[in-house]
């Protein structure tokens, strides 16, 4: 009897175990490897910033583009009408389109503050759908429009050198070897 006893206990024991461990917010799936790797892969992804996610180079000029307008602090209407031409005049976009850009632009750029440190993420996963034109094009765009309201601040000026560095260091032209 005393046997029958222990096991009862031991089994009451461990079902309590599982309930409390379950309350606190343990699951027995979480031991799965495979869903370990997949969710761990799913926190990569989309657990980083929305800004460091963009694959198309259009997006990822526009928010150079505007990362340069904010370097002087809030964005003007002169500046903003200015960056909106730019999207209808170089990207080739209608009045709609450049306007949505310009609002997801300012959304993804909401948290950002230096963007100088962050280039390489910026433009890391879109670098293979710039050619050599769309660099260039980049560049000046971004140039045309810090020099837009007044002339290039100290900070537009390290934001447009490391971008241009960035690009010439990936193309293959500009290296020595």
């Amino acid at each position: 009897m005393h046997i029958a006893l222990g096991v009862i206990s031991a089994i009451v024991g461990l079902i309590w175990a599982f309930v409390a461990l379950r309350n606190s917010g343990f699951r027995i799936e979480s031991l799965n490897p495979f869903a370990f790797f997949r969710r761990t892969r799913w926190k990569k992804v989309y657990g980083t910033k929305p800004v460091f996610n963009l694959t198309d180079s259009m997006e990822v000029a526009a928010v150079l583009i505007l990362g340069v307008a904010k370097c002087e602090g809030e964005i003007s209407a002169e500046q903003k009408k200015n960056i909106q031409d730019i999207f209808v005049n170089e990207f080739r976009l209608n009045e709609n389109e450049a306007s949505e850009l310009f609002v997801a632009t300012t959304y993804l750029l909401r948290d950002e503050i230096y963007l100088v440190d962050n280039i390489k993420n910026i433009i890391e996963k879109s670098i293979s759908d710039f050619n050599q034109t769309q660099r260039q094009s980049t560049v000046e765009l971004m140039t045309k429009v810090g020099k837009s309201c007044s002339d290039l601040n100290m900070e537009q000026n390290k934001l447009i050198a490391a971008t241009q560095t960035y690009f010439e260091k990936l193309d293959p032209k500009n290296r020595k070897w």
